[in-house]
């Protein structure tokens, strides 16, 4: 009698293959997602990177002074306007504006070095989007207004101590004040621009996230930050993806106590709450999120006071 060999699996086999497949899916999908993230974060370290150089041969062309994050240079005066496209699309308040990356723009030659792999929504010159900074085209409540803000929104530069706000018309023709790479006690540490939604950043001086590390604050950072604009004093929700200014400020998504958590969990969402920071001397490296937005000693040049901790 012939014998009949059998060619197939049984469904009960075939129920199991699936079931390991589905298994060791569920164990390396993470992994593989956590890769791809490290890649996009290395790729942003490097954009830094390439930005602290182009910071140094600005300060050396501009006698040891730092660009200003702003400069108001009056009606329609920002020059990705020249651009037919840039001149349809900019509006409000960021019309009248020359952003701290068309100031660098000249030593690196490469737009692209502003946009973060990592962050949502990112643009440079331009947001295609239609979104206005603020809710509006001018909400100056938020310090900001208009399609095209801030000419990016990956990279958020040290507003506080590295640029801090004076008056414009008086004291500095039209921008916020330049500081002097001697006024920087720190500059291997001293962050001069990190990860951000918007083109300026500040951490949490007035300690709405409960995160700030009063033993190493002098007491004053508050109302120094805050004394530059009411504003300033939620900058932090900028940091790494949540989208303090982009969205309304205190009146949007942001605003009060579901609004800080709200931060809490968006912005450690950029490089799995490793921020990358770029600081005065040029270097960059990555931090954590939460010692980033509460560690003064990061941030401060001593303007607002010493700071004995931080040394």
């Amino acid at each position: 009698m012939k014998r009949h060999t059998r060619s197939g699996f049984t469904l009960i086999e075939l129920l199991v293959v699936i079931a390991i497949i589905a298994i060791l899916a569920a164990i390396l999908f993470p992994v593989f997602a956590q890769a791809r993230e490290k890649a996009r974060a290395i790729s942003c370290l490097s954009n830094l990177k390439q930005i602290g150089l182009a910071t140094g041969m600005y300060v050396q062309d501009y006698d040891e002074f730092f660009y200003p994050h702003r400069w108001n240079s009056g009606p329609d005066s920002n020059p990705f306007l020249q651009d037919p496209v840039g001149n349809a699309t900019i509006s409000g308040a960021a019309r009248n504006k020359t952003f701290w990356i068309s100031l660098l723009y000249p030593y690196a030659k490469n737009y692209d070095l502003w946009k973060c792999p990592s962050a949502p929504n990112a643009f440079v010159k331009w947001n295609t989007d239609g979104a206005q900074c603020g809710g509006s085209a001018n909400n100056t409540a938020v310090g900001c207004g208009g399609v095209g803000y801030g000419g990016q929104d990956s990279y958020g530069h040290n507003d506080a101590w590295m640029s801090p706000a004076g008056n414009y018309a008086t004291l500095y023709g039209g921008a916020v004040a330049v500081v002097a790479d001697a006024a920087v006690p720190r500059v291997a540490s001293t962050v001069l621009v990190v990860d951000a939604s918007y083109y300026g950043a500040v951490p949490d001086v007035c300690n709405e996230s409960g995160l700030w590390q009063a033993n190493k604050a002098n007491g004053n950072e508050c109302n120094y930050v805050t004394g530059q604009g009411a504003f300033y004093g939620h900058y932090w929700k900028n940091i790494g993806n949540a989208r303090w200014s982009w969205t309304g400020g205190e009146a949007g998504p942001y605003g009060g106590a579901a609004g800080v958590q709200k931060a809490l969990n968006d912005g450690p969402s950029r490089h799995n709450g490793i921020m990358n920071v770029q600081f005065v001397d040029g270097h960059a490296k990555a931090i954590p999120y939460k010692e980033l937005i509460g560690d003064v000693c990061l941030w401060t040049t001593d303007a607002d006071g010493p700071h004995p901790a931080c040394q």
